[in-house]
């Protein structure tokens, strides 16, 4: 068995229930280049059932709390500012 990917792995450390509804993630990568393995490790996240829309270049949309807080920890991980937001009223 080869090694496990870094999303993988910040799945098992999360100790949350999960939660249905609308998540906002915005980060911002210091330096102005984001890292393509952060987003490497996304495309992992969505193979493993997570769904994400993009919304602007360092804004994404989910409907899963589980897989906000996995990209919250990943971006943290590649040294980006980040925040989650649930969403409560879409006007």
């Amino acid at each position: 068995m080869g090694r496990k990917k870094l999303a993988q792995k910040i799945l098992e450390t999360i100790d949350e229930r999960e939660e249905h509804g609308m998540f906002i993630i915005i980060y911002d990568f210091k330096g102005g280049k984001n890292p393509k393995e952060f987003y490497y490790a996304i495309q992992e996240l969505e193979k493993e059932g997570y769904m994400f829309t993009r919304i602007q270049k360092s804004v994404m949309l989910t409907n899963s709390k589980i897989g906000a807080l996995a990209v919250k920890a990943l971006a943290e991980h590649y040294k980006a500012s980040v925040q989650v937001f649930k969403v409560c009223d879409v006007l």
